[in-house]
């Protein structure tokens, strides 16, 4: 039993400076393209990151996954969904995979703090052929 305790509690001790470094992601943030807005927080084991509000001259009727390589997806909202779920913890950074609304492509994905203000989020086809956006946080 005590070797389970403490198994347990070193199990909680290695996890801690995730799911801190977790919490400095969580929030909304502006992405510089189309003035979308993302709402970080975590799910999945990791972080996620969902559509809460797109460019403010379009009505949001219009803010449709258009793009999406499956036809039955191309009606829904882009309100609501996610273009990332369950990066994990690497380092100082997150990976997984990240959806683009702009072309309806998944690519791998790289997530990291730049401050508390900034975060860098890169897609990559193959490296080095990808794209890096900074988002800044909405206070």
């Amino acid at each position: 039993m005590t070797k389970w305790v403490m198994g347990m509690a070193l199990v909680i001790l290695a996890a801690a400076p995730a799911l801190a470094q977790d919490r400095a992601a969580h929030g909304t943030w502006r992405t510089p393209d189309r003035g979308g807005l993302i709402e970080i927080s975590t799910c999945d084991g990791g972080l996620c990151g969902k559509v809460v509000g797109g460019d403010p001259n379009t009505p949001a009727a219009q803010q449709i996954d258009r793009n999406n390589k499956n036809p039955a997806l191309r009606s829904r909202p882009l309100l609501g969904s996610y273009v990332f779920r369950g990066l994990k913890p690497s380092g100082k950074t997150w990976t997984g995979t990240i959806y683009n609304p702009e072309d309806g492509g998944t690519y791998k994905a790289t997530a990291m703090l730049k401050s508390a203000n900034e975060i860098s989020v890169r897609g990559c086809i193959v490296w080095p052929l990808c794209k890096t956006q900074v988002w800044t946080r909405v206070r």
